[in-house]
């Protein structure tokens, strides 16, 4: 074997933790193939390949009823989407998502990393931890937890009956708890 050969073999098996194995290998006189082959525990080049990733996928449409499969193409016709060479992956996205539709791992990865998807298998990306997102409380969400609060406090109850400006008090409060106000 070339030595093209021998730095893509060490390259993956760097990328797979397993080139310590793989040097001593090499050191005993094996040849790049086979001491890959023996660190990885399986052939070189076989996963997280487009090869591996696609393998039997181009067909997986047809394991979808006509309906459902009529209906999904026809969704991402009219959202623009050239399908021609891709499978669809209904965990990132909805028929009409392109990202949802790739051709490779690749694909799938830069998806991942623009929606903040975890995923592991063929293509392992942990996404960043992201905080929850408060939404915008809505007018009649507020004040039916306010009109709880003064039905369980009956001292908030008697401070607003007294002054009815203190009633932005407790929609204060509740927007403090509950999301965010416009």
């Amino acid at each position: 074997m070339t030595d093209v050969h021998l730095v893509r073999h060490r390259a993956e098996c760097e990328r797979l933790g397993c080139v310590e194995f793989f040097d001593y290998l090499i050191e005993e006189g094996n040849n790049s193939g086979f001491a890959a082959m023996l660190a990885q525990r399986r052939p070189p080049g076989s996963k997280g390949t487009d090869r591996t990733f696609l393998e039997g996928a181009h067909n997986s449409m047809d394991k979808v009823g006509a309906y459902s499969r009529d209906r999904m193409l026809k969704m991402a016709k009219k959202a623009g989407i050239s399908t021609q060479g891709k499978v669809y992956k209904g965990g990132i996205g909805r028929p009409d998502d392109p990202m949802a539709w790739v051709s490779g791992t690749s694909d799938v990865l830069a998806a991942c990393k623009a929606k903040g998807l975890t995923c592991t298998g063929a293509v392992n990306y942990q996404a960043p931890k992201q905080q929850p997102k408060k939404k915008d409380l809505a007018d009649d969400i507020r004040d039916s937890y306010v009109g709880k609060i003064l039905a369980t406090e009956p001292k908030t109850l008697e401070k607003v009956k007294k002054n009815p400006k203190t009633i932005n008090e407790v929609r204060e409060r509740v927007v403090a708890k509950h999301g965010n106000r416009k």
